[in-house]
């Protein structure tokens, strides 16, 4: 018998049903698990760094040979020096390499680039994690790529600079969550803007603040 008639022959008979309660009654929904908290307990600062727009001014050219060249004709990371005399005084923050270049070239050959000040404290790259197709179409794959990392890794205090690092506040579990941790910088300036070294001297004085328990 179908729902309609069998709810006209019980009315006819002075009987209501509630067809939602005997469902539910019958094929109870199941509760959505409770998703688990998200611990962040990696309290090492860390830093996301990019190569092109950010350590120097252009983008690279890889030969043949291997051989880099700046489209610019600018010297290869000329701010890594800016960089290394900001970290300076906090030997505890690490840097993990978000530059293509990793892509191309050994790690291994890809870090003997930076000064010495940089190269020990090298952790990783971001080499192996994929973005998503539609990342890639929107241009947002950077800042995918290291919020995954950084959510990989659980750490608490990290920031990313690059120039290539859109659309931060779609990103985190909260939309605007992740936007205080990415420094999308001037391609034309990279690091040496004045604005962005004040960021990044901002980011390492609160993170050494920061009670890392």
């Amino acid at each position: 018998m179908q729902r309609d008639d069998a709810s006209d022959a019980l009315a006819a008979v002075g009987h209501t049903v509630n067809w939602y309660e005997v469902m539910e009654r019958r094929y109870p929904s199941r509760e959505r698990p409770v998703p688990a908290a998200l611990v962040l307990d990696c309290t090492t600062p860390t830093l996301f760094v990019d190569f092109d727009g950010t350590l120097h001014v252009g983008h690279a050219y890889i030969g043949e040979d291997d051989e880099i060249t700046l489209d610019t004709g600018r010297p290869l990371l000329e701010f890594a020096p800016l960089l290394a005399e900001l970290l300076e005084p906090y030997p505890d923050v690490e840097i993990v390499l978000t530059t293509s270049w990793v892509r191309r070239l050994p790690v291994e050959r890809v870090i003997e680039y930076l000064p010495p000040e940089l190269r020990r404290r090298i952790v990783g790259t971001t080499r192996d994690i994929k973005p998503r197709f539609s990342y890639v179409q929107d241009g947002t794959e950077r800042t995918y790529v290291v919020s995954s990392c950084a959510y990989g890794k659980r750490l608490r205090h990290w920031l990313a600079i690059d120039d290539a690092v859109f659309g931060a506040a779609q990103f985190g579990r909260e939309p605007g969550e992740l936007v205080d941790h990415f420094l999308l910088l001037d391609s034309s300036r990279g690091i040496s803007d004045s604005n962005a070294l004040q960021r990044i001297a901002l980011w390492l004085n609160e993170v050494h603040s920061a009670p890392h328990g």
